[in-house]
């Protein structure tokens, strides 16, 4: 997130400024933003006093790690099953490659996965260096 060029203490002193009797356009002037950032501000922090800002600021941060984590907790199950379905298919059905795998797993299942992250998964759990023997006929050694 991009760091703000004015402290909390300057957007509360701004704010303050406007309800004491300046005018917003001739703040705006001065401290160089657009209306519409102040009236984001105001509608932000009206009310707030320095340590609230501050508090508020730290709950948003903590708050989006978490939302952090749990996205990836989701993401890595969703990854295990997407891994787990490609064990049983490549398992049951040999000769089937990236392609007839993603397919199943998207037309038959219906599963909205993503091809790209069906590939990552499947060149990960090394599914794509299948090496088919090579069929060689049988000499037949003659006594």
């Amino acid at each position: 997130m991009k760091k703000s060029r004015f402290t909390d203490s300057q957007i509360l002193e701004a704010i303050k400024r406007v309800e004491v009797g300046i005018t917003v356009p001739e703040m705006c002037r001065e401290l160089g933003i657009s209306s519409a950032t102040f009236y984001k501000w105001r509608a932000k922090y009206g009310g707030m006093d320095v340590p609230m800002m501050s508090r508020m600021k730290v709950l948003e941060a903590e708050n989006a790690r978490l939302h952090r984590m749990y996205v990836e907790e989701k993401l890595k199950a969703e990854n295990d099953e997407i891994a787990d379905w490609l064990l049983r298919l490549t398992d049951n059905l040999r000769n089937w490659g990236f392609g007839l795998c993603y397919l199943y797993l998207r037309n038959v299942k219906g599963f909205g996965w993503n091809h790209k992250r069906i590939y990552r998964i499947y060149r990960e759990l090394e599914l794509n260096l299948r090496i088919k023997p090579r069929k060689r006929l049988v000499r037949q050694v003659s006594a």
